[in-house]
Formats: C-alpha cells, structure tokens, sequence
C-alpha cells in the first residue's frame, strides 16, 4: 500500500458510530475511514477505567486515541484527559468528537506519541496512562498505511519505558500504566520486558474475541519509595524485619546468612553469590493465609525467571508454565521451586512466611533463597546460572517487582483471585507420589484449600508424602 491509497481512502465519508461506555449513554462518534473504530478492545479498556469511579479532576495520558471514545467517556467521569495519536486523521476525529459532545476544553490532542519526539506529552503528569497497544493484523482493505503501521509495530511498549526511564514525572507518584495487548506472541513479551525493567506488572482483566485473548495489564513501580538495603552478615532477613519497624515494601538482602531457614525449622545453606533476602508486606496479604502469601510468591519468583529468560509470565497465564517446564522448572508443591538436572531434581529456591502479632501491631514477613549455583554440599542443589548467566544484582530488582506484582497491595490495582493462584501452582507441579500414604498417587489438582488432592484424599503437608518425578 502507498500514500496515494491513504488518501484514496481518507476522501471517502467518515462513519457514523454508535458507542456506549460502561454505565454511560450511548455516543455517536464520526470515525474517518482510516481511523482505528471502538471495538471489543475499546470496550475492555473502557472497562477498567471505569472502575477507577469518577475522575474529580484526576489526570488521564491517553495513547492512540483513534476516534476518541475512551477520552471523550474518561472526561465525562471527570477526568482531565490528554491523548494523542500518530495518525493525524484520528486527532481530527477525536478533536471533532470531543467538540460534539461538548468536552473540547477537558480533551487536549496532540499528534504524536512515545518515539515520536515530545509534542504529544501533556505539562503535568497522569495518575494513569492507558494504551490500547498495537496487536492486530490488518483484516480490513479500508485500513491506510498510517493505520496498518499502528497496528502492526513490534517495539511500541518499550518507547513507552524508555520515555519514563527519563521523564518520571510523566507518570504521578501512586500511578499505573494500563496497556492492552493480545495473547499473540507479541502480546506476552510486554509484561515480561516491562517486569524486566523493575515494573510490577497484573492483569486486571481479560475478554476471548474469537480465538485471540486480549487483557487489560496493570504496571506501576513496586512498593514505591520503599527501601531496599543490603547487608553483608545478617542471622535471619525474616527475624530482622520482624524485630524492628519498616515500611511497607521494604527489602533486606545479605550476602551471608548463616543461620538461614525454611518450612518445619530446616537449615537453608547459603549460595555464593545467590539471594537471600525478605520483605515487609501489608498485614492484608496474609489475609488469606500464610499457605496462600507462600505459593503466591513461589509464582513471583517463576515470574522472575521467566522474564530474565524473556518467556511469558505464569501470573498472567497458567498456560505458560509449559514454557518453563520444558525447560525443567517444577513448583514442588506447596512452594518450593526445583529444576531437572542430569543428576535429578535439585532444589533451586526455598521461601518462608511468616507473622508476628502484638496487640494491633501485626507484621508479616516473605523470606526467599534463591542459589545463583548448587551449594557445595551433599544435597542436590541447583541455581539460577544453570539457565541464564545474570548476577544478582541484575536479578534483584525483577524479583522485586515480581513480589509486587504478586502481593503488593495497590489502591489503583485489582488483587489476583486466589483460584488463579491455586492454577498456576497446579500447572507448575507435574509431578507423582510415589511412597507413604499416597504410594502409586497422582495428583488431581490442588482444592480451595491450597491442599494436594489424591485419589484417596486431600494432603496439607510435605511430611505426608515423598516425592517421585515423573
């Protein structure tokens, strides 16, 4: 295609279009021929937004306004809306859309967007950004090239973090960014690359059109402002924090523990060069358990390893377990994260929750070992350097975000529902009893509970059962 059949194209009448927003009256938008129109992608995005309730003058960044649906229903719910396009029709359709339904002055247009120089950036910064990101082939001939090359761009989500790796105040402290994408190939790189980069990443949610899968991800920076310090000698990271007052999100790492432990008061030997370190969490992450907060930071961590590895992240999808299965992965269940090795399965990562409450003072703490290389001890250990080369520095911050994502308690963010969880876990088992009570056993699958359901029965502890991998 060429200019010329853009503007072939663009000399046709604009449509006319019917759209409603979520708990609004319809609109009727006038959409040029080339303009990208609402549709179940629109509808998705609209979605969450609404649910941030009315806007009180709050800032909304926009990008790719297409005809101007999302800014024109995000103004009429108060927001102060800035958007912009790099399609200089759709900034005349959202211009013009705008004017119709009488918000011109609470809709600023600008042509542009992340790559695209700064025009397009708004003087404040946005409580949320959202953008609808390209996905989608071009199904139809009334698509120009200006709009064939918005829909099929492979990078455009990495400008966008390039652009807030130098201009922070493009988004408010307490913000988010909303990005659609589709289940395709390109879609799962996002959150991975974005979790690569230290963003907390959720999915806030998703719709089937057809056979593709598009979701709606929530990304901020991981418990903002909070102070993440290392140290080189610390007895227990856990019994530190627990001991003395820290903000939420605070992190501290040793480079030595020597009295590291795990489930049932087990000794946890230190890797050289490895992680180990904890958290201080909200009091309402333990809400629904301490077996819970443990396999939800069991997938943080696989999360963070899928992303080094630049895989798909299980907390987004179940299905993409499968990727780290294949390369020998396994949750042992409930939390501890192993990896096949020629010699068996060795034990890569061991995690700890635990509470202290004193009156109303209630302290929840995650503790995590992580090996960068098998200890040298007659256990069968392996570490993350048995798949990729990164050292701990490097992984440090993935993991942190990856614990956000998983747990961090978000006024703007909705929490993970606890069977998508107990999902992922089970899809990250695979695994077969073989001795004790559940000799011959598989398991079926994981009940409300987080316990292992066997044919004869529901389990709740490891010592019930020894393990064979199948």
């Amino acid at each position: 295609m060429s200019i010329e059949r853009e503007i072939e194209l663009a000399s046709g009448q604009a449509n006319t279009v019917s759209w409603q927003a979520y708990g609004l009256p319809e609109m009727t938008l006038q959409v040029p021929p080339t303009v990208y129109p609402p549709r179940e992608d629109t509808v998705l995005l609209d979605r969450v937004l609404s649910r941030f309730g009315p806007g009180r003058g709050r800032h909304l960044l926009e990008i790719g306004s297409g005809s101007g649906a999302i800014a024109i229903a995000a103004a009429i719910r108060g927001w102060r809306v800035s958007t912009c396009d790099i399609h200089p029709f759709a900034v005349a359709a959202t211009r013009g859309n705008a004017a119709d339904h009488g918000y011109e002055a609470n809709v600023v247009v600008a042509e542009g967007g992340p790559g695209e120089g700064s025009n397009w950036k708004p003087s404040t910064g946005a409580d949320v950004i959202a953008w609808n990101l390209p996905y989608l082939e071009p199904t139809e001939e009334r698509l120009g090239p200006l709009e064939d090359a918005a829909l099929i761009g492979s990078d455009e989500s990495t400008r966008l973090l390039e652009v807030l790796a130098e201009d922070a105040a493009l988004l408010r402290p307490g913000g988010i960014v909303l990005l659609l994408h589709s289940s395709n190939r390109m879609g799962d790189e996002i959150p991975s690359a974005w979790r690569g980069q230290g963003w907390a990443t959720r999915v806030q949610r998703t719709t089937v059109v057809g056979d593709e899968r598009l979701t709606v991800v929530a990304a901020w920076r991981p418990f903002e402002n909070s102070i993440q310090e290392v140290v080189q000698v610390c007895e227990s990271t856990n019994s530190q924090i627990l001991d003395f007052e820290h903000g939420i999100g605070y992190m501290l790492r040793t480079e030595s523990q020597p009295h590291g432990r795990g489930q049932h008061g087990r000794g946890w030997v230190d890797s050289p060069h490895g992680f180990m370190g904890s958290w201080n969490l909200s009091p309402d992450s333990i809400s629904t358990g301490a077996d819970h907060l443990q396999r939800a930071a069991s997938i943080a961590v696989l999360d963070m390893l899928a992303s080094v590895l630049e895989l798909g992240l299980p907390s987004h999808s179940w299905a993409h377990c499968a990727s780290l299965e294949n390369l020998g992965l396994r949750l042992k269940w409930p939390n501890d994260i192993w990896l096949r090795t020629d010699a068996g399965h060795a034990k890569i990562c061991g995690i700890l929750a635990e509470g202290r409450t004193q009156g109303q003072d209630v302290r929840v703490v995650l503790g995590i070992g992580l090996n960068a290389t098998g200890p040298d001890t007659n256990l069968l250990t392996a570490g993350w350097n048995d798949l990729v080369s990164i050292d701990v520095e490097q992984l440090t911050p993935i993991l942190h975000a990856s614990i956000a994502s998983l747990l961090e308690v978000h006024p703007l963010v909705e929490s993970i529902d606890r069977s998508e969880i107990l999902a992922t876990t089970h899809a990250a088992m695979r695994l077969t009893f073989m001795e004790g009570r559940a000799r011959g056993e598989r398991a079926l699958g994981l009940d409300e509970e987080g316990r292992l359901l066997l044919p004869s029965g529901p389990i709740d502890s490891t010592e019930q059962v020894d393990w064979a991998w199948s």
